[in-house]
């Protein structure tokens, strides 16, 4: 057993309530205790050939800041003598972000992901936002050891400014992006048809803008890290996530689906049981429920009664299997609305690929 991805999950709570957050809010907070006896354990287990992530997760995890840095500290703590390639990485709204957490981050050398949605921020995050988080965007861009990325999360609902959105992104000259959209609820064929003319605005935007910078400021957009060719989640054999009751899964997405669906059979399949128990018997419980995470991997995946593995484009197709499963309702099966999302998303990933003049292959 080894380790690339560790997260701590370090509360439940959440000081916003985004329209499209799938998660379940709960006055629940990560025990020191919890930390340090989950970090005595992983941290062995770390690879030693390569980058390990230790990531911190929420609800909105500033909300515990104190978790945040105590469980950093004792990480690099044991790193002093284990000489472990490790990169902390936060996930934030941003909100709570004071001069002491970003020196903290800073002299760390965290990746800071800041959940923030552009224009239309103040519909899906929170009202009166929009100016706090240019503010913040602007703040980190001075905090030269933070790794800093933009996540921004679309919906039916704000669909129709999805580029408009991304430009004012890009043109605060702050850090890449990431653009997902949500599957909480179905995209209706005229969000589906708004989805691909704001994506074809997006392309012909990027295509300039890479030709006068050479840069690419949607990752969406960058070609991605060869692979062995089929998508293979991770999540149960080299990621795990310690929730804020002490809960073991092979991902933070995992404890969020399944908070409200314990009597599920998949429950018992992917769980591995509290720290306690699972460090009193991971030689046995590891690989049987690792031997269910293996098993999500896009071959294995199917939209109704169809098989992707048929599918022509299934190379080219990354479906997260819990995403997947809030729309679909079970973990292995894609519904058809996200299907047509993929299409057409990678549809404009080959149009850019080819007005770019093939520069960034895929």
């Amino acid at each position: 057993m080894e380790i690339s991805n560790l997260t701590f999950i370090v509360t439940d709570d959440c000081n916003f309530n985004c329209a499209y957050c799938m998660q379940k809010k709960e006055k629940k907070t990560i025990s020191n205790a919890c930390i340090e006896k989950a970090v005595d354990f992983f941290y062995p287990l770390f690879k030693t050939d390569g980058q390990v992530h230790c990531g911190f997760y929420g609800g909105e995890p500033l909300l515990a800041y104190d978790r945040v840095k105590h469980a950093a500290q004792l990480v690099q703590e044991k790193n002093k003598t284990g000489h472990k390639n490790i990169e902390f990485s936060l996930t934030t709204n941003g909100s709570l972000l004071t001069d002491e957490m970003l020196d903290f981050c800073n002299q760390n050398q965290f990746a800071l992901m800041l959940s923030f949605d552009g224009l239309v921020q103040d519909i899906g995050r929170k009202k009166d936002t929009l100016e706090k988080m240019v503010r913040v965007v602007k703040q980190v861009r001075d905090y030269p050891e933070i790794n800093f990325d933009i996540n921004s999360v679309f919906m039916p609902q704000t669909i129709s400014r999805f580029f408009e959105s991304l430009r004012f992104l890009i043109e605060l000259e702050g850090p890449e992006i990431t653009f997902n959209l949500s599957t909480m609820e179905e995209w209706k064929p005229v969000d589906l048809a708004a989805l691909e003319k704001e994506l074809e605005r997006l392309v012909d935007f990027l295509v300039l803008y890479y030709k006068r910078t050479g840069r690419i400021p949607v990752k969406n957009f960058q070609a991605p890290v060869p692979g062995p060719g089929v998508f293979q989640c991770s999540a149960g054999k080299e990621h795990m996530a310690v929730t804020p009751e002490g809960k073991v899964w092979g991902c933070f997405l995992f404890h969020d689906y399944f908070k409200t669906r314990e009597a599920s059979p998949q429950y018992r399949d992917f769980y591995f049981g509290t720290l306690t128990d699972f460090i009193a018997n991971y030689e046995s419980r590891y690989p049987e429920i690792a031997a269910h995470y293996s098993e999500l991997r896009q071959d294995f995946f199917q939209v109704d009664d169809y098989f992707c593995f048929l599918c022509r484009d299934i190379k080219s197709c990354m479906v997260c299997p819990v995403n997947a499963a809030y729309s679909s309702g079970s973990l292995g099966k894609i519904s058809c609305h996200q299907c047509q999302l993929n299409k057409i998303q990678l549809n404009a990933r080959k149009h850019f690929q080819a007005a770019s003049g093939g520069q960034n292959p895929f």
